[in-house]
């Protein structure tokens, strides 16, 4: 049944999954895997190998979908 509520159907425009960015710091060619760091330091196991090793990385559900720029980071404590 579909809805008419405007907020459900807004909800379901906007796209689902894990969504985060990192630096690669090593490819694995046999697995097709890349180690990635993320911003807060944690290394994660991500699938595709399509980013080089120093250039940051979307990564999205586990697999890298393509080179981030390499913007500055800043925290800002409120």
């Amino acid at each position: 049944m579909a809805t008419v509520n405007p907020w459900t159907k807004f909800i379901g425009l906007l796209p689902g999954g894990i969504r985060s960015v990192g630096e690669v710091i090593s490819i694995s060619t046999a697995t097709g895997t890349s180690i990635i760091e993320l911003r807060n330091g944690i290394q994660i196991a991500a699938r595709g190998t399509g980013v080089a090793v120093g250039l940051k990385a979307f990564i999205i559900d586990g697999q890298i979908t393509g080179q981030a720029p390499s913007l500055p980071q800043y925290d800002v404590e409120v």
